[in-house]
């Protein structure tokens, strides 16, 4: 990516002035960034006026995120249950991933508050950083050279993006698990087994949603790489659960694989929905939290919202359909913007699934390759509307903790002055992004078999 932007930055007044005011606030604000980070990590130096009153932790406070997955290799490292056992009385308290997410997390316990801190801070960063020209390449790969263009273009917004900065704030593994998803993204449009075989292993041990792209393949007619895939898969998930199981030992290890099924099975009804009685919606953002937050928390609620996700699903199950009945049978990398068009609308329609939504930082890629392949002028101002807004909240933000203090900080923690706290802004991307993608792949379908069956 680099000889593009240095293109573009001779040729454009305009983006040199747009990268240079977002590089500073950039450079700025991962120094806000450390000097939050110190706060927690050295309480007793009272940095900022040191840590909320409301925080309830003596010592070094890790980010939340990261203390969930420590909490959990100490757990396991212990012999003790993973996963909580009735209703989620603290969100920060579950843990919602595989036991062997818990062992890969437990070199890090040989770290110290401080040295775990930065050094996940700083794969965080080269992880964001990695995603942005991975999908520079890919975009050259498969000659989409308006996409290219436009992520030369989208370069000030990546810098600004919410969804990093948060993530860099919780040090959770949402930008890390974009990373993996867009490597196995590009390893399955090429129809590469070995590479998609890794990447999909990796995924699923932490976040299987983000496994979407395994449908790809099969939507475009390639069912014998497809099954190929999914049989290596079972045996690469078994051999891992095996191997985890022989170092807890296997008596433990069955024992939280069944704790770890039944948690997900019960995380819906034990997770704690905020309803109207909450000043606010907070940031999950998912149909069904919404729901519940405007018309209260029961059963009825709750299954109106799975209604509802099905109603918004269906256009896409009806589109997805068309393509199985009349497959192109033709690689991804040969047919790119049917490909990643796929691969992304099957993203969003995971997200939209989803009761725990926070945040949607794979749009950060589909907001410039939406562009770089969309040409009717309302469209592209409509990608505007859906993605900016959400992307630029970290300004808006930090200009409010410079302003405020820390006392904008409310217990959660939330950003008092945060708009996204109040209007669930992250779904209504997704669905906006979503209608754009799945009218697009509706119109280019073939639908003389379907007529015929």
């Amino acid at each position: 990516m680099g000889s593009e932007i240095k293109q573009l930055w001779q040729n454009s007044k305009t983006y040199r002035v747009l990268l240079t005011v977002t590089v500073v606030y950039a450079v700025l604000r991962l120094v806000v960034q450390g000097v939050v980070l110190a706060m927690m990590l050295f309480p007793e130096a009272k940095i900022m006026g040191g840590i909320p009153a409301w925080v309830d932790v003596e010592g070094p406070v890790v980010p939340a995120d990261l203390q969930i997955y420590l909490n959990a290799a100490k757990h396991l490292s212990a012999r003790q249950d993973l996963y909580l056992q009735g209703s989620l009385a603290r969100l920060e308290d579950h843990y919602p991933y595989a036991p062997s997410f818990a062992l890969a997390f437990v070199p890090f316990l040989w770290l110290s508050p401080v040295g775990v801190s930065v050094v996940h801070t700083l794969l965080h960063i080269i992880a964001y950083g990695i995603l942005y020209v991975k999908w520079g390449q890919i975009f050259r790969r498969l000659g989409l050279d308006y996409a290219t263009k436009m992520l030369t273009w989208s370069l000030p917004v990546w810098l600004l993006f919410s969804s990093f900065w948060t993530d860099l704030s919780y040090l959770n593994i949402y930008i890390i698990i974009a990373l993996f998803a867009t490597f196995f993204i590009e390893a399955v449009l090429t129809e590469r087994l070995g590479w998609s075989l890794f990447w999909l292993s990796i995924i699923l041990q932490v976040k299987p949603h983000w496994a979407f792209a395994v449908a790809v393949p099969l939507l475009l007619g390639r069912r014998r790489f497809f099954l190929q895939l999914l049989a290596l898969t079972v045996v690469v998930y078994i051999a891992i659960t095996g191997t985890t199981l022989l170092i807890v030992g296997p008596a433990y290890g069955l024992e939280q694989y069944r704790e770890y099924v039944a948690f997900l099975g019960r995380l819906s009804r034990d997770f704690p929905w905020r309803g109207p009685e909450k000043a606010f919606l907070g940031y999950n953002h998912s149909i069904k939290q919404t729901i519940v937050y405007w018309f209260g928390v029961s059963k009825q609620m709750l299954q109106l919202a799975t209604l509802v996700k099905l109603l918004l699903l269906v256009s896409l199950g009806v589109t997805c359909l068309r393509y199985l009945l009349r497959p192109v049978n033709r690689r991804g990398d040969e047919e790119p913007q049917l490909g990643l068009d796929l691969a992304f609308a099957l993203y969003l329609g995971a997200f939209i699934w989803l009761d725990m939504v926070w945040e949607s930082s794979l749009g950060i890629a589909l907001y410039p390759y939406l562009l770089g392949t969309t040409q009717q002028r309302l469209v592209r101002t409509w990608l505007h509307v859906a993605f900016l807004p959400y992307a630029l909240l970290d300004p808006w933000r930090v200009g409010s903790l410079v302003f405020g203090g820390m006392d904008i900080i409310l217990p959660g923690p939330y950003v008092a002055t945060d708009p996204a706290i109040y209007f669930p802004l992250i779904m209504v991307t997704i669905l906006m992004l979503y209608a754009v993608l799945v009218t697009r792949l509706w119109r280019a379908a073939p639908v003389r078999h379907l007529a015929g069956v």
